[in-house]
């Protein structure tokens, strides 16, 4: 009887370790408004502020008739254009637009989880808005393929109760985050990096010859309709350590601009300048989102301004 009175108890606590627990974290988090995660707590009982979209479908303003003498310049992206976590006006197309002044209008046609085949779709859209210049924003998962696969680790229960529980539970999903993690570590499952370097790093390998073809096939097409364009690369901060170490998507950024090079393509790659940060996570939206803070998207405003203002003002 006593031992079980002593579990009963055991148990009791435990609950009440656990509840008080989940309710510190959820107050000690009650002010992150993205993680970057549609399946997550944080989005579930924090969503961000509602999106207005215009009648094109993109999180910007209605697109006037052009007026001959305000250039225009369009920019498609994937959420890093379209503001993952920020408001609309801290993003850095608006930035460009305030930092030209009056005389140059920036739209922002960016697209969550495009990839380079979306991007060409936008691409088109954006065109008949009759650009001046177009700015393609890329980024590291840009250049995975249909047919490339995701590494998927285990779950800490089974499937159905782990994305219910990481829902319903702050604790649980920052555990399932940890576990994810120990198994990246110790190789039970295949790192977000070495995914990519198996299917890219050759640029003969399949998934290498078609990235850099649907690239090419973007820049071909924005030529063709006699539009100038330029390419700004941002990093993966997040697989970056202290002032830039141990990055290991180099090989894309070089791909890229090597391309540029031989299309004649002006490039910026905010790799150089983000690494100079001593703590990369203070580019974060937030402790759980590695998309750009407000203060992140204004660095890359006026390194984009400082880059192509020259080829604008032409």
């Amino acid at each position: 009887m006593r031992l079980l009175l002593r579990l009963a108890l055991l148990t009791l606590a435990i609950v009440f370790a656990l509840v008080g627990v989940e309710y510190a974290a959820r107050f000690s988090l009650r002010n992150v408004k993205t993680s970057g995660n549609a399946t997550d707590f944080i989005t579930a009982h924090n969503p961000a502020p509602p999106i207005v979209n215009n009648s094109l479908g993109f999180r910007e303003r209605e697109i006037p008739p052009k007026q001959g003498d305000r250039y225009r310049i369009a920019v498609v992206g994937d959420s890093f254009t379209w503001g993952q976590g920020v408001e609309a006006e801290e993003r850095f197309s608006n930035r460009i637009e305030s930092f030209l002044g009056p005389a140059y209008e920036v739209f922002n046609f960016g697209r969550p989880g495009n990839n380079l085949p979306e991007h060409l779709d936008v691409l088109r859209q954006a065109l008949p808005i009759a650009p001046d210049f177009v700015l393609l924003q890329l980024y590291i998962n840009d250049f995975e393929t249909a047919v490339m696969k995701r590494p998927q680790p285990r779950p800490l229960l089974p499937r159905e109760t782990d994305r219910s529980f990481r829902r319903r539970f702050v604790t649980y999903d920052l555990l399932s985050k940890q576990w994810a993690l120990l198994q990246e570590t110790v190789g039970l499952c295949e790192s977000y990096p070495g995914y990519m370097a198996r299917n890219l790093l050759d640029p003969h390998a399949p998934n290498a010859i078609e990235t850099m073809a649907s690239l090419r096939r973007i820049v071909d097409e924005t030529a063709a309709a006699g539009v100038p364009m330029g390419i700004v690369i941002f990093p993966a901060y997040d697989r970056m350590g202290p002032r830039g170490s141990h990055y290991p998507f180099g090989y894309l950024h070089e791909r890229i601009k090597v391309l540029c090079t031989d299309t004649k393509t002006p490039c910026l790659d905010l790799l150089p300048v983000l690494s100079q940060v001593p703590d990369p996570r203070t580019l974060w939206v937030s402790p759980f989102d590695a998309h750009p803070s407000a203060a992140t998207h204004r660095l890359a405003a006026r390194e984009i301004v400082t880059r192509f203002g020259p080829v604008w003002h032409r």
